[in-house]
């Protein structure tokens, strides 16, 4: 193998897959527990937040994947793949702050 694939691979399973598995369980079955630092009762609406929350974690997921393919396949260098990621990790950081702005009682 490869350091392309070994290195797709790696972000596959310690990054892809969790973050998706994990943001479908926040968002659509409701185990908002798995958010650090949760706490129901100062959240007006804490359905909502953890759909927002759940979904922002499975885009970065995809946007992620998305990435790491467009890199193996030699369409940037690692310089640039730096440029890409940084932005696509901070999305479920807004999506937090966003929900500490908007559905905090």
């Amino acid at each position: 193998m490869d350091e392309f694939t070994l290195s797709g691979l790696l972000v596959l399973f310690s990054a892809v897959l969790p973050c998706l598995v994990l943001g479908y369980f926040i968002a659509f079955q409701g185990r908002r527990g798995l958010i650090a630092g949760w706490q129901e009762d100062k959240i007006s609406d804490p359905e909502k937040a953890g759909r927002i929350i759940g979904i922002s974690l499975m885009i970065m997921s995809v946007i992620l994947a998305i990435i790491t393919l467009l890199w193996f396949l030699h369409f940037f260098t690692e310089d640039e793949l730096i440029y890409y990621l940084l932005p696509t990790t901070l999305l479920p950081l807004i999506a937090s702050l966003y929900v500490h702005i908007k559905l905090k009682i």
